[in-house]
C-alpha cells in the first residue's frame, strides 16, 4: 500500500491482549500501533468480554477513528486489514473534496439468484461495505462518529435476526442523517466477492490490474485463506477462481505476499480476549450473559469471579472447555447430516403431540431466545427485556 499511496502515514489498531510475544511482532513491522487497552474509554474489561472478536474488533473502529482526527488530521481512510491498495486513492480524495464521508456499497447492480451473496445478503448485513470508509474533519464527521461509536459500543453485535450486524449495518442510516454523504460508485475501489458478478478484473499487463475500463484502485480480499490460493473467498458461492485468470492471479499474489510477510508466525498467537485466565473458551452465549446479571461485574474474565461462578451453576458455562470446532452458518449447513435429520424427526413428532400451531409457537419463541441476550436471561432465571438496552 505504500507505494501506492507514499504521502499518507500508516496507524494500525491492535485488538488483543499485550503480550512479550505480540509486542515483539508488532515492533518487527515497523508499524505505527494502538492497543485496544490503550484506547481512552471506560470499562474496557466489560467491553473486552462483551463482544466476541468480529464485534470487539468493528465496535472500537469509531473510537479509533476519532483519536486519530485528534492527533490533528484533515483527512482520514480505513482500510480493513484484508485490503490491498494497487494505485493511488486518487477517486476517494476527489470525494472527500466534496463531501465529509464517503461510502462504498457492496454493489452497483442486483444480484438475486441462488447464490451467495445476493440482494438479501446485503439487506442483512449492509448495503454499504464498512471496510472501507473515507472522512474528512468537518462537524458533521465529529457528529456521525460520536453517533456511530455510542451505537457501536452499546449495540455492536452480530445478530442479523435482531436487525443489526456489527458496524456495518448502522451505515445504512448515515446517508438519512447526515447530508455531506458520498456514495462512491468507482468500479475500482472496494472490489471483492460480493460485487464481481458486475465487474471484470483484467490484466493490462506487468500486474497492472483494471476493472471495467477503469484502474483498480483497492481489492478487498475478504475471506480469502492464504494457504488455499484457489479459493477466492469463503464467505461466498457465487464465484470460482479459473486457473490463470487475473482475478486467480491476484488472489495468487495477495497469499504469497501474506506468506512473505509473516502470517503464519501471527497467526499461531492465540486471541487475548478469546479465554477466562483459566484458559475456559468464552462462548457466545457466556458473553450475552454479561449484559443480564443484576450486578456490575469488573473481572468478567476472572475464572473465580462471581459471574463466572453463577454461569457456571447455571450451566451456561463449563470451566475448562475449549473453543468449537465447527461453525454452522448457512454457507456450511448440511440438510443431509445426521443430526439434522434427527432434529427434524423430533420436530415432526412434537407435532402430532402438541399439534401445528402450538409448534408454531414453540418455534417462534426458540427463534427469540436466539436472539440478543435472551437465553441467558432465561437461563440465569433473569426477567426477559424486550427494549433496546444499551450497556456497555
Amino acid at each position: 500500500m505504500a507505494a501506492a499511496a507514499p504521502d499518507f502515514d500508516f496507524r494500525v489498531l491492535i485488538v488483543d491482549r499485550k503480550s512479550p510475544a505480540l509486542l515483539e511482532a508488532v515492533r518487527d513491522t515497523g508499524l505505527h500501533a494502538t492497543f485496544a487497552e490503550d484506547l481512552d474509554l471506560p470499562d474496557l474489561e466489560r467491553l473486552f468480554y462483551k463482544y466476541d472478536i468480529v464485534e470487539l474488533n468493528t465496535a472500537l473502529k469509531p473510537t479509533f477513528l476519532k483519536q486519530t482526527f485528534a492527533l490533528g488530521y484533515d483527512h482520514v481512510l480505513y482500510l480493513d486489514p484484508d485490503i490491498r491498495v494497487f494505485a493511488p486513492l486518487t477517486p476517494v480524495l476527489e470525494a472527500l473534496g466534496e463531501a465529509s464521508i464517503v461510502l462504498t456499497p457492496h454493489a452497483l447492480n442486483p444480484a438475486m439468484d441462488s447464490l451467495r451473496p445476493s440482494d438479501v445478503d446485503f439487506l442483512r448485513t449492509g448495503a454499504y461495505n464498512l471496510g472501507f470508509i473515507g472522512l474528512k474533519a468537518s462537524d458533521q464527521t465529529r457528529d456521525m462518529l460520536d453517533w456511530w461509536e455510542s451505537r457501536c459500543l452499546g449495540m455492536g453485535f452480530n445478530d442479523t435476526a435482531f436487525g443489526i450486524f456489527v458496524d456495518q449495518k448502522w451505515i445504512n442510516l448515515v446517508p438519512c442523517y447526515f447530508s455531506s454523504v458520498y456514495i462512491l460508485r468507482h468500479p475500482g475501489c472496494n472490489v471483492a466477492y460480493w460485487n464481481l458478478h458486475e465487474r471484470q478484473v483484467e490484466d493490462s499487463g506487468e500486474k497492472h490490474y483494471r476493472v471495467n475500463g477503469s484502474d483498480l484502485i483497492y481489492f478487498h480480499f475478504s475471506g480469502v485463506v492464504p494457504g488455499n490460493p484457489s479459493l477466492l473467498s469463503k464467505h461466498q458461492t457465487r464465484h470460482s477462481l479459473l486457473a490463470g485468470s487475473p482475478l486467480s492471479a491476484l488472489v495468487q499474489d495477495y497469499c504469497q505476499a501474506l506468506i512473505d510477510l509473516g502470517h503464519d508466525r501471527y497467526a499461531k498467537f492465540d486471541y487475548g480476549f478469546g479465554t477466562l485466565d483459566d484458559g475456559t473458551y468464552i462462548s457466545p452465549t457466556m458473553r450475552r450473559a454479561l449484559l443480564v446479571v443484576p450486578y456490575e461485574e469488573q473481572e468478567p474474565f476472572n475464572a473465580n469471579s462471581r459471574l463466572q461462578r453463577d454461569l457456571v451453576a447455571a450451566g451456561i458455562a463449563v470451566p475448562g472447555t475449549g473453543a468449537p470446532t465447527r461453525n454452522i452458518t448457512t454457507l456450511t449447513f448440511d440438510a443431509k447430516d445426521v443430526k439434522v435429520r434427527m432434529v427434524n424427526w423430533l420436530v415432526r413428532g412434537v407435532m402430532k403431540v402438541i399439534g401445528l400451531e402450538r409448534l408454531i409457537a414453540l418455534l417462534r419463541y426458540a427463534a427469540l431466545l436466539t436472539r440478543e441476550s435472551h437465553l441467558p436471561a432465561v437461563l440465569l432465571k433473569q426477567p426477559l427485556s424486550l427494549t433496546h438496552k444499551v450497556r456497555r
